[in-house]
């Protein structure tokens, strides 16, 4: 069974839902019949979705999530240290603490070499940033799933590996990775726990089995 079989009810918020991932998350959630709300800066409007100006710069508030069963952060990291450690730090905080008052489940997307940030020294401050956000995002108290995935690609779904300890590379299709967040809302065998995921492997994953595989943070 594909994620795309099952139905989901239910009300998501989904930061950074016009984006390249986040798009397929909202389009995913409204195929299986939840109620979506687009939020972002500039939120697109989405047919079939409310939209929600939201700046994780400038914070979030908490209020911001009432009524809501689940939020997935799928937001494009600021390309600056200083941008980057407002929104990919402390703006997955926040949402993780107004996640923790109201109940719903985070899934944020994030990605891999977050302990091998001296390899890609480029990208060092975006990746520290968002390894900060994501001891934030433990220590909340919400329940929550982390997804890293490899490297992103535009192309077709071609099967998922997960892995765990953050010790490999490979691509991964952003069809994919917006998958395993729709279906790691509604997964009691996702929570606390973070992965990450490559293309190879089952094309048609039971996504309660490979869940249920991994180990939760400790």
């Amino acid at each position: 069974m594909t994620v795309r079989d099952s139905v989901v009810d239910g009300r998501y918020l989904v930061l950074g839902g016009s984006g390249r991932t986040g798009s397929l998350v909202t389009s995913l959630l409204l195929e299986r019949g939840a109620r979506v709300t687009v939020a972002g800066r500039r939120p697109r409007g989405v047919a079939g979705a409310d939209t929600a100006v939201v700046d994780l710069a400038a914070g979030f508030d908490a209020a911001l999530l009432d009524g809501y069963d689940g939020v997935v952060v799928s937001v494009e990291p600021p390309t600056d240290d200083r941008g980057a450690e407002a929104v990919m730090h402390r703006g997955v905080a926040a949402v993780g603490e107004a996640a923790a008052r109201s109940g719903a489940h985070v899934v944020l997307v994030s990605q891999i070499y977050i302990t091998r940030a001296h390899e890609h020294p480029d990208m060092a401050g975006i990746i520290t940033a968002r390894a900060r956000g994501e001891e934030a995002l433990r220590a909340s108290g919400a329940a929550y799933t982390i997804v890293r995935p490899g490297w992103l690609t535009a192309g077709p779904a071609a099967g998922i590996r997960l892995e765990q300890g953050d010790k490999g590379d490979g691509r991964i299709s952003r069809a994919s990775v917006a998958a395993a967040s729709v279906a790691a809302l509604t997964s009691a065998g996702a929570v606390r726990k973070t992965f990450e995921i490559y293309d190879e492997g089952d094309a048609a994953p039971d996504w309660s089995v490979e869940f249920a595989a991994l180990t939760p943070d400790s």
